[in-house]
């Protein structure tokens, strides 16, 4: 960020404060805001108090120097403390005009090809441990207290997220251990899914909503966007077996991802499913409504899970056996691959 950047934060904050801004449809826990300023669209994310501290500027900064010059990543334009009221962290970016891919397989693809741009883009990074974590470290570092804190939130409410903590933690924990790879580092955008690829002209791609990117030792990324990407339709969790197809297909030449893993890496992304007390407590001072909603939407994820989850290994299984047969494909690929860890058939 050299020179004199078109936009700034007290000119975004000042917009915004006006009635000027446009406020943008989202469910998360930041806001975000389209400004327009000089004939030129912006991207204005404004973090939530409880999610605004140095550590999360720092890792944001250091994820915008690791991906500079990549073509579909919309480089910072100004970040910083905002401190008119609560301090709150404000990041801007260029707006990106533009749409979604158009069908739920579409954007399988570009997500695949984001994701090994992101694995050759750690090639020898070095990350300090603080700017490392992902959804879920928390349940690695402290599953007891991870689950206390949801058998709290849960106490009254859907039972079958608290079924699915009760049933299934220590093997999702398990399998996040097994993808685990402490001398690696993977940049981490954290959020990854085909509504978060926007198409412009001439068809040009840019990835947005980078309020969680960081580094991850894990490849949390393609994790959780296994669930995200595969589903039939928005909302709902029924996986579609032509886009699991699809997405597998993609993972395994893209990223050499062993067919294998699957199963693994589908445990891995089922911790982001899981509710957190704190998550939930940030929704709740957004909107209220927000908590019913977002348990509601988790629990048709688990209500699903065992169904969906064999849809995936025995998609796996099938794609092995067919890879055995016939030469495999030659792809560019990244010098550490999402999975190399020894894994066993589900």
């Amino acid at each position: 960020m050299t020179g004199s950047p078109p936009i700034d934060i007290p000119r975004a904050m000042a917009a915004i404060e006006d009635g000027l801004a446009e406020r943008l449809d989202g469910r998360g826990v930041n806001s975000s805001y389209r400004v327009g300023l000089r004939g030129r669209l912006f991207s204005v994310k404004v973090h939530c108090a409880d999610r605004s501290s140095d550590l999360e500027l720092r890792r944001i900064l250091r994820v915008d120097a690791a991906l500079g010059g990549t073509a579909w990543y919309p480089r910072v334009i100004d970040i910083g403390l905002h401190t008119a009221a609560h301090p709150r962290l404000v990041v801007i970016r260029p707006f990106a005009p533009g749409a979604p891919p158009t069908g739920v397989r579409r954007h399988i693809g570009p997500l695949t090809d984001v994701l090994a741009d992101l694995a050759l883009r750690a090639k020898e990074l070095t990350v300090m441990d603080d700017l490392t974590g992902d959804y879920a470290s928390p349940w690695l570092d402290d599953r007891e207290n991870e689950q206390r804190g949801t058998a709290r939130l849960l106490k009254g409410r859907p039972a079958v997220p608290a079924r699915a903590a009760e049933d299934h933690l220590a093997e999702l924990c398990a399998s996040a251990r097994l993808l685990t790879r402490p001398g690696t580092v993977f940049v981490y955008h954290g959020d990854l899914h085909g509504r978060n690829l926007v198409l412009g002209g001439s068809r040009r791609l840019t990835v947005i909503d980078w309020d969680e990117a960081g580094f991850s030792r894990r490849p949390a990324d393609a994790a959780k966007a296994l669930w995200l990407s595969c589903r039939r339709g928005r909302g709902d969790f029924v996986l579609d077996p032509v886009a699991v197809r699809s997405f597998l297909e993609h993972l395994h030449r893209r990223l050499r991802t062993p067919y294998p893993a699957v199963g693994h890496l589908a445990r891995l992304g089922a911790l982001w499913f899981l509710p957190r007390q704190h998550h939930v407590a940030l929704l709740g001072r957004r909107d209220a409504h927000l908590v019913s909603w977002y348990l509601d939407w988790v629990s048709r994820f688990w209500s699903r899970f065992e169904r969906n989850l064999a849809l995936l290994t025995e998609t796996a299984a099938a794609l092995a056996d067919e890879s055995a047969s016939r030469p495999e494909p030659s792809w560019p690929t990244p010098d550490h691959t999402i999975c190399d860890t020894p894994v066993t058939t589900n």
